[in-house]
C-alpha cells in the first residue's frame, strides 16, 4: 500500500471536490449575552409570590437594598427551563447533523473514487440522509459507553492506593501518594493505547456500515477482521495521519491567535464605540459580540471543515485499499 500516494489522493479529492466541504464544515459545527441599569426585569415591589421560595427574598433583612426583593424569580426560572429545552433540542439536532455528515462524506468519497463524479449537495444530503447514519450512532453508543465505563473502572482501581492514606504511618501516606500516581499513569497509558486501537478500527466499522451496508454485528466482526489482517497498514498510516494532524494543529493554533486577535480588535472596536455612544455595557455586547463571533468562527471552522473532509477522505481511500480492493 502507497501511503503518499493516498494521502495524495486525499488532498486531491479535497481540493478538487468542494461539495464535501459542505459536509465537512457541518462536522467541524456539531463535534462538537446584558443589558444597561438592571431593565431587564420586571419588578413586582416586595411581593414574596415573585420568588420561588415563600418568605425569599423579601422576608431576609437588609436584600431589599441590593434589589432582590423586586427580581422576578418565576419568570427567571421559566427563562432558565426554557434555555435548557432549547439547548437540548439543539443537541439532538447536532447530533442528527454529525451523522448525516459523516455518511455523507464516507460514501460521496466511495462514489468518487467508484464513478469518478462527485455527488451534488443534494445527493450527499441523500447518500448520508439513510439508516446507516442511525446505525453510525448506534455503533458510536455500543462502543462508546463500554469504553468510558472501563475507563472509570481502571482509574478507580488505580486509585485504591490511596486507602493507605487512612493508616496511621507517615510512610504509609508516602507510599499511598507515589503507589497511586504510579498506577494511575500506567492506567493512562492503557487506555491511551486502548483509545488509539478503537480509532483504528473505528474508522472500518463506520465505514463497514456506511459504504457496506452491513449490521452492527457484522461491522464489528469484519471490520476487526480487516485490520488485524492488515495491522501494520492501518497503524502505518494512523502514525502518518497523526504526524499531518500535528502539523496542522501548529498551524491551525497559529490562525487561531491571528483571528481571535483581529475578532478582538474589531468586535471590542465596535463595542466601544455604542457604549460610548449610549454609555451601556449590554448594548454594547449586543452589537460587539457577533462581529467577534462571526470573525472568530467563520475563517476557523472552514478551515477546521477542510482538514476533516481530508482525514475522512484518507480513511475511506484506506478503506477501499484493505477492505475493498484487497478484501
Amino acid at each position: 500500500m502507497s501511503y503518499s500516494q493516498l494521502i495524495k489522493r486525499a488532498f486531491e479529492i479535497t481540493r478538487r471536490y468542494k461539495v464535501l466541504w459542505i459536509f465537512g464544515i457541518l462536522l467541524a459545527l456539531t463535534s462538537g449575552g446584558g443589558g444597561g441599569g438592571g431593565s431587564g426585569w420586571r419588578s413586582r415591589g416586595g411581593d414574596s409570590r415573585s420568588s420561588p421560595f415563600p418568605g425569599f427574598p423579601s422576608q431576609i433583612p437588609g436584600l431589599d437594598r441590593l434589589g432582590l426583593d423586586r427580581i422576578d424569580w418565576q419568570a427567571i426560572i421559566g427563562v432558565i427551563v426554557a434555555c435548557c429545552c432549547l439547548l437540548f433540542i439543539l443537541a439532538i439536532i447536532a447530533v442528527i447533523v454529525n451523522y448525516v455528515a459523516r455518511a455523507a462524506l464516507y460514501r460521496s468519497v466511495d462514489q468518487i473514487e467508484a464513478t469518478g463524479a462527485a455527488p451534488t449537495w443534494r445527493e450527499g444530503f441523500r447518500l448520508g440522509w439513510s439508516n446507516r447514519s442511525f446505525r453510525l450512532f448506534l455503533l458510536d453508543l455500543i462502543v462508546g459507553i463500554p469504553f468510558v465505563i472501563v475507563a472509570l473502572l481502571l482509574l478507580g482501581l488505580g486509585a485504591t492506593p490511596l486507602l493507605l492514606l487512612l493508616a496511621d504511618s507517615s510512610a504509609a501516606k508516602v507510599l499511598a501518594v507515589v503507589a497511586t500516581i504510579g498506577l494511575e499513569l500506567v492506567m493512562i497509558a492503557v487506555l491511551v493505547i486502548a483509545g488509539v486501537l478503537l480509532t483504528i478500527f473505528g474508522q472500518f466499522w463506520s465505514r463497514e456500515i456506511a459504504l457496506a451496508d452491513r449490521g452492527i454485528g457484522e461491522a464489528l466482526s469484519v471490520g476487526y477482521a480487516a485490520v488485524r489482517r492488515r495491522l501494520k497498514e492501518t497503524t502505518v498510516m494512523w502514525l502518518a495521519l497523526f504526524g499531518i494532524g500535528l502539523g496542522y494543529g501548529i498551524v491551525f493554533l497559529v490562525i487561531f491567535v491571528i483571528v481571535l486577535m483581529v475578532a478582538a480588535v474589531v468586535g471590542g472596536g465596535i463595542g466601544l464605540l455604542v457604549h460610548t455612544v449610549t454609555q451601556s455595557v449590554g448594548w454594547a455586547v449586543v452589537f460587539g459580540l457577533p462581529f467577534f463571533l462571526v470573525i472568530l468562527l467563520v475563517p476557523t471552522t472552514f478551515i477546521q471543515g477542510l482538514w476533516l473532509t481530508f482525514e475522512s477522505a484518507a480513511w475511506t481511500l484506506t478503506y477501499r485499499e484493505i477492505a475493498v480492493a484487497k478484501g
